[in-house]
């Protein structure tokens, strides 16, 4: 059987909401990430990629364009000129809602995108190594070491992104001169604070929850609202007193600005179905990450929101400035 008849099944089998059944299958589909391969991102892209053969796509594929904190990924998607739904790209919140506010980028995340679904949400956690004391246990032992050692108040964080605009907060709220040792991805940045080499890495819990759970590090706090499924132990940035620490961003599906409407709810449906399917639920779960069901509508709603957050958080710790440093400019 081939054909919309065809597609009236599957649907019917997998049994999607009634706008995905008006879209008909693509004969492929591509999700770009703008990292390298076997990373967070990475990972959630293939298991949304393996479960939208089922419905969305006959063949969907995933292609890894890294470099410059995913420009040259988004880039080309928006230059594609494909609004079949058929290329989209995934990406952390940092790229699309606090680069913008650092560096001047080849796209605007408001008007040459269209927001499609959100895949999961991460926290960021605060964990240190084998380079702080192991007597330090809290978070405000850490600060007060930092303190007494000012020479070693650094952490790792790849320069602009989340972690490093964490950093940047923890360093104004606490006063206490945290500086950011700028790393091209947690892989490195884990490997020196395990060496020894850099006291602290601010992780997306993904990365951290089995170096943690194998007591290779200390996670002092993370950046949840309310206390974290995966880390239930851990105080929350919020409990200690950093009310403007809430790290909890999304992983999103982006397809080019002016997409088709009906692609681009089938695929948010067909998203959808992964996330609330079994093995959905057990991938995820081992990443850490937790599952956010939002229409396309909803999703804009959030960019927008935490476009505007982050511009603000952005202006009141300077931190612009430090991005520039950073930079070297």
């Amino acid at each position: 059987m081939t054909g919309p008849a065809f597609v009236v099944t599957v649907c019917a089998l997998a049994l999607l909401p009634a706008a995905s059944c008006a879209q008909e299958r693509l004969r492929q589909a591509t999700i770009v990430v703008g990292s390298p391969a076997g990373g967070a991102t990475d990972k959630l892209a293939r298991l949304y990629a393996e479960g939208l053969r089922q419905t969305f796509a006959n063949t969907v594929v995933v292609e890894n364009r890294p470099g410059a904190t995913g420009i040259i990924a988004y880039e080309y998607v928006k230059n594609s000129g494909q609004k079949d739904g058929s290329l989209t790209f995934l990406s952390p919140t940092y790229p699309m809602a606090i680069s913008p506010h650092v560096t001047k980028l080849p796209y605007d995340t408001l008007r040459d995108f269209t927001p499609v679904a959100i895949g999961a949400r991460s926290a960021m956690t605060y964990a240190v190594g084998p380079a702080v004391p192991a007597a330090v246990t809290t978070m405000a032992e850490y600060l007060q070491w930092c303190r007494d050692n000012p020479k070693l108040a650094l952490y790792a964080a790849q320069t602009g992104s989340s972690q490093h605009l964490l950093g940047a907060i923890l360093a104004l709220s606490s006063k206490v001169p945290l500086a950011n040792v700028s790393y091209k991805g947690d892989a490195p940045a884990v490997q020196d604070m395990l060496g020894g080499h850099v006291p602290a890495v601010v992780l997306p819990i993904a990365s951290a929850l089995q170096l943690y759970r194998a007591g290779r590090i200390r996670v002092l706090a993370i950046g949840t609202r309310a206390t974290s499924r995966y880390l239930p132990e851990v105080p929350t940035f919020q409990e200690l007193g950093f009310k403007d620490i809430v790290f909890q961003d999304w992983r999103g599906f982006f397809a080019p600005a002016g997409a088709d409407a009906a692609a681009v709810r089938a695929m948010n449906d067909a998203i959808a179905e992964v996330a609330r399917s079994e093995q959905g639920q057990k991938t995820l779960a081992g990443l850490g990450l937790t599952p956010e069901i939002v229409s396309p509508e909803v999703f804009a709603e959030t960019l927008k929101a935490d476009y505007q957050r982050y511009g603000g958080l952005i202006e009141r710790t300077r931190f612009k400035e430090a991005f520039d440093r950073a930079r070297g400019g």
